[in-house]
């Protein structure tokens, strides 16, 4: 077996292979592959396994950005991952993931996302679940109209800056949010399946919905679904006016699909609050380099700590760090300890397990004050990905 990068033959059979692992006709999945059409692909980040002559797995890593502590940090997606059928099982999809992970420490990408297939296979390498999504599924008839629906608008081409403004904004709020390129921006809001209609009273706008409709096979009621993309507000009137156009729909014609954060629900702006709701697993993170990550962050507590880790995988990462002051340094300065493995610190980092729950479970171990402040350093936050930027 051989794992090497990507080259310009290799488009059709691994179009072949995207094919085979997730559907689709191989042309299209040939697609991917073209950085003009995949604005978020560098191909220069695509792996792939070859075996018996011929391309037997793949994997991509997509050079993005999230949002850490508020602040844009490079960040390796890991996507497309695809093993041939008759090839499985033989720890291709293994070499290739210890081939991303050493080609994302040596260009800096300390941290890596990615929405996994079976998480048992991404925690063997050091990833770990760090985010949930609440999948609302309810009738429009639930939700509250408002009179400032009449400010509502169809897109048009001069609202972006603004739209990007106002996504940027709600995106800093969640711990690893995505920060979408203007690529991806494009790519969206020129696609013929979806629509986007924003709020502008005054002529500036202040939140918008990118929304799609979709139709069911013949016997399902209602026929059509309504599938809330990505809601994003500015200032509470906005929501109420975008929550409004949800509600203003057909309810023998259409149902809602909505996913929010497990923070920002819709129940406080539900008529009535029985609406089916679905807690979803999400993206997993890894922490490829460790030290690199902490400098990240811009955290602080009442006195320094140090973090034992062990990464089991990437043996360079294993060791003790000092947080304290606002930074992160290599080695040991202070007596206050907490250890703890890599996929247990790349959930305190998302904010997804507080230091609190990680001691209550037993999953970490320090000394009295060294949990204290283990807390202190790594509180609960609200990890989030909008829908249209998964990967």
């Amino acid at each position: 077996m051989r794992v090497r990068t990507f080259e310009e033959r290799d488009i059709k059979p691994l179009g072949k292979l995207l094919s085979l692992a997730f559907g689709g006709a191989p042309g299209e999945s040939e697609e991917y592959y073209d950085p003009e059409r995949n604005p978020r692909l560098d191909p220069d980040l695509v792996y792939v396994a070859e075996l018996d002559g011929g391309v037997r797995a793949t994997a991509t890593v997509l050079p993005l950005e999230v949002f850490v502590d508020g602040g844009p940090a490079p960040m390796g997606g890991v996507a497309a991952v695809a093993t041939h059928p008759a090839y499985r099982r033989r720890r291709l999809a293994g070499e290739l993931m210890r081939a991303v992970l050493g080609g994302m420490r040596e260009r800096g990408l300390h941290l890596s996302m990615l929405d996994p297939f079976e998480h048992s296979f991404y925690r063997a390498y050091g990833w770990e679940l760090a985010g949930d999504a609440v999948l609302y599924t309810l009738e429009p008839g639930r939700l509250a109209r408002s009179p400032e629906q009449k400010h509502l608008r169809a897109y048009r081409g001069g609202d972006l800056a603004r739209m990007r403004e106002l996504y940027e904004r709600q995106g800093q709020r969640h711990q690893l949010c995505v920060r979408r390129g203007e690529g991806s921006w494009r790519k969206i809001l020129s696609g013929e399946e979806l629509e986007a209609a924003v709020y502008a009273p005054g002529g500036e706008v202040e939140g918008y919905i990118i929304y799609r409709h979709k139709r069911w096979p013949e016997g399902r009621r209602p026929a059509r679904t309504l599938v809330a993309e990505e809601l994003v507000w500015g200032t509470p009137r906005s929501l109420s006016a975008l929550l409004s156009f949800l509600g203003s729909y057909d309810s023998k014609e259409f149902d809602i699909r909505h996913y929010t954060s497990p923070a920002e629900r819709l129940h406080p702006h539900l008529e009535s609050a029985h609406v089916k709701m679905e807690l979803e697993p999400d993206n997993m993170l890894r922490l490829v380099s460790v030290e690199g990550a902490l400098r990240l962050l811009e955290r602080s507590a009442a006195e320094p700590l140090v973090l034992e880790v062990s990464d089991e995988v990437l043996a360079e990462n294993a060791g003790e760090y000092t947080l304290g002051g606002g930074e992160a340094v290599r080695g040991a300065e202070v007596a206050e300890r907490v250890a703890l493995d890599v996929r247990r610190l790349a959930q305190l980092y998302a904010g997804y397990l507080s230091g609190e729950q990680l001691v209550r479970h037993g999953l970490v171990r320090g000394t009295e004050r060294g949990l204290e402040l283990l807390q202190e350093l790594f509180p609960d936050a609200d990890p989030w990905l909008f829908p249209l930027d998964h990967f």
